[in-house]
């Protein structure tokens, strides 16, 4: 006699499956955090002690650097649970203090996506004696790089391009501080875009 033939096994069969649907069914009919809070008092998932199911967060990311007054920060990564409960300086995304300009800054509150390392030399406005770093171009020429929607310039090819005309408006000496760099604030000048998006 096969397996399939024995008298006993459909029975079996049909208990393990209503056996699985009692197990299912609760679930199904939770409200919103029934699993999670079931899961929890279970332990099922091998979770420990202050892990959360919680999927209410607001990421911070890292990679962006600003000046403002004077002072370049930096972005640092983190996880804001929301809704955010703390004090106010806890629910904001943080930001590291790293250095003074000797001046100002090139553009007040402009954030740009950069390595720590060279948010000081790009962000500070240029020193007298810093040389040229941006050949402007006296007929503005079409660009063949495109902006992506919502940036106000581009650099790329060693070319700055203003997003709304579409054209190059200037060439980086040493070429731009990194391959498609851009600003979305439409309020920096042309003067600005270039100390900040040509290498110096």
């Amino acid at each position: 006699m096969g397996r399939a033939d024995h008298p006993f096994r459909l029975p079996v069969l049909l208990f393990k499956s209503l056996y699985s649907l009692s197990f299912f069914v609760p679930l199904a009919a939770c409200d919103r955090g029934c699993a999670r809070d079931w899961a929890e008092g279970s332990g099922v998932g091998g979770m420990g002690p202050g892990v959360s199911l919680s999927m209410n967060a607001m990421d911070c990311p890292d990679g962006l650097a600003r000046c403002e007054e004077g002072v370049v920060f930096a972005a640092r990564l983190a996880t804001i649970p929301q809704p955010c409960k703390g004090p106010t300086g806890a629910c904001s995304c943080p930001w590291e203090r790293l250095g003074n300009c000797p001046d100002r800054c090139a553009a007040d509150g402009v954030e740009l996506v950069i390595e720590r390392a060279r948010a000081e030399g790009q962000l500070c406005a240029p020193r007298p004696d810093a040389g040229s770093f941006v050949a402007p171009l006296g007929s503005a020429a079409a660009a063949a790089a495109v902006c992506d929607e919502g940036q106000r310039y581009r650099c790329a090819d060693a070319l700055v391009i203003e997003c709304q005309s579409g054209v190059a408006v200037g060439r980086c000496v040493k070429g731009c501080f990194a391959q498609t760099a851009s600003i979305d604030d439409d309020d920096v000048s042309r003067e600005a875009a270039f100390a900040m998006l040509c290498s110096r």
